[in-house]
């Protein structure tokens, strides 16, 4: 019986290391999501130099998020991601607003899959 009760125990205890991961997931990639959105904001309303301290915000946040991150999503899942988030400052520094307005999208796209990419869905699983 006793044996019974420690599984139920550790049951509870990596249910809830999984549902904090996926919580603080989500938390993060909201996060940066909202800053990528303020950063789209001030470039729209042609404030360069704002959305360029959004850009080296982003490019912070990511480092310090993805050194967790890596800890339960794959790297290459996370590469792609990297890279555009890195490309951000210099594409604001030196122009190329259709390029800008290119990777923005794209970044936005990347972190909503990597957002949902861990949750206990269907497609997640099989």
């Amino acid at each position: 019986m006793k044996r019974l009760w420690v599984a139920a125990v550790l049951l509870c205890v990596a249910a809830g290391l999984c549902l904090s991961a996926s919580l603080y997931q989500h938390r993060q990639i909201d996060r940066m999501l909202d800053t990528l959105d303020r950063l789209e904001t001030a470039y729209n309303n042609e404030n360069t130099a704002e959305a360029y301290r959004f850009a080296e915000c982003l490019v912070r946040e990511y480092r310090a998020v993805g050194r967790v991150l890596y800890c339960f999503i794959a790297h290459s899942d996370l590469a792609a991601s990297q890279e555009t988030v890195t490309l951000l400052p210099a594409l604001l520094q030196h122009g190329g607003q259709e390029e800008l307005t290119m990777e923005i999208a794209r970044l936005r796209e990347q972190l909503l899959h990597l957002r949902e990419i861990d949750d206990p869905l269907w497609q997640n699983i099989l």
